[in-house]
């Protein structure tokens, strides 16, 4: 057989083996949004995020954590409890707090973007929620189920 004639058999045996390749692969999103709180902790296994590298966790507790850490046991003496907030406040560092408290807001920010009614959710590449599972590994099996139920993608072997 002529050399061209192979590299042209080679190229179409590589070409399904790609499309089955690429079908398999859609079936992994490209990034998870999870939003929860303190009462229901979601855990990343390792595993989960060799498969999917952007995993974003928000904790809608957040803004009462940084709250609570700021005023907790505040002196009842209006002057003495600015002062000590004030001195809570440079102990964290102005940039830290405003990055903690830019980062709480973004779950209430999430939560109000994607229209949650509760959590725990799991929103896979910003289109798909999951609500109610703590377990990112069962979220992510609902969603491939969702995506060969829906028809968008098709596994040939």
């Amino acid at each position: 057989m002529a050399m061209r004639a192979r590299l042209v058999i080679f190229a179409i045996i590589m070409g399904f083996a790609c499309a089955g390749v690429q079908a398999a692969s859609s079936l992994w999103p490209e990034s998870v949004l999870v939003v929860t709180s303190d009462k229901y902790p979601v855990a990343t296994p390792d595993a989960f995020k060799s498969y999917i590298p952007k995993v974003t966790q928000l904790n809608l507790d957040s803004v009462s954590q940084v709250e609570r850490r700021l005023s907790e046991e505040l002196p009842a003496n209006e002057e003495l409890a600015k002062a000590e907030f004030q001195r809570r406040v440079e102990a964290i560092g102005k940039a830290q707090l405003e990055s903690e408290l830019r980062n709480a807001y973004q779950a209430v920010g999430a939560a109000m973007a994607y229209r949650l009614d509760r959590y725990p959710a799991v929103i896979f590449d910003e289109q798909v929620v999951v609500y109610g599972l703590t377990d990112l590994s069962q979220a992510l099996e609902k969603y491939r189920q969702w995506r060969l139920s829906s028809g968008e993608v098709t596994v040939h072997e």
